[in-house]
């Protein structure tokens, strides 16, 4: 099972794999001008689809689930983003910080109904986990904070252990 502070390393297969992903999720952005956020995509930039689907594919990996590989315009302001795979009948949305120091962040405008947040650290093509939210979790008015957006933020040491989840 999967536990806080395991490391994760895609081989080079999954590196391929992942990339394929990326990258057609990427060109399917910039033929569209869309990015998520309503503005055209940067040209050529991979990097954040490679870590995200890197960080989905890890999740999958670990838990025996079929990763998505749908390609297609996702917007969590407009609603279209809803999760990334569905475990043991709870929805799930896996995040990814490439910063180690950063804390378990979502901006306001981007609140869902997603039961449970998987959250990855990521200096591709490693990857730690640093554990799960719940809804109920993070989307309290108290953990509002203005950081780039307005964004719920938790701290990393209040994340929870698989075993700890009730699935």
């Amino acid at each position: 099972m999967i536990k806080k502070g395991q490391i994760f390393t895609l081989n080079t297969l999954e590196q391929q794999i992942v990339k394929t992903i990326a990258t057609e999720r990427q060109l399917n952005k910039e033929k569209t001008g869309w990015n998520g956020y309503r503005t055209v995509a940067k040209t050529n930039d991979v990097t954040l689809n490679k870590v995200g689907f890197g960080a989905e594919f890890i999740f999958c990996r670990e838990l025996n689930l079929f990763p998505d590989f749908t390609i297609l315009n996702t917007s969590k302001s407009l609603g279209t983003d809803k999760y990334d795979c569905i475990y043991k009948n709870f929805t799930v949305d896996v995040k990814v910080n490439r910063n180690v120091n950063n804390p378990f962040m979502i901006p306001e405008y981007a609140k869902t109904n997603c039961n449970l947040f998987a959250l990855f650290v990521c200096k591709y093509p490693k990857y730690r986990f640093e554990g799960f939210a719940t809804n109920l979790m993070i989307f309290k008015k108290e953990n509002l904070r203005m950081t780039r957006v307005k964004a719920f933020v938790l701290k990393k040491s209040k994340l929870l252990e698989y075993d700890n989840l009730n699935l």
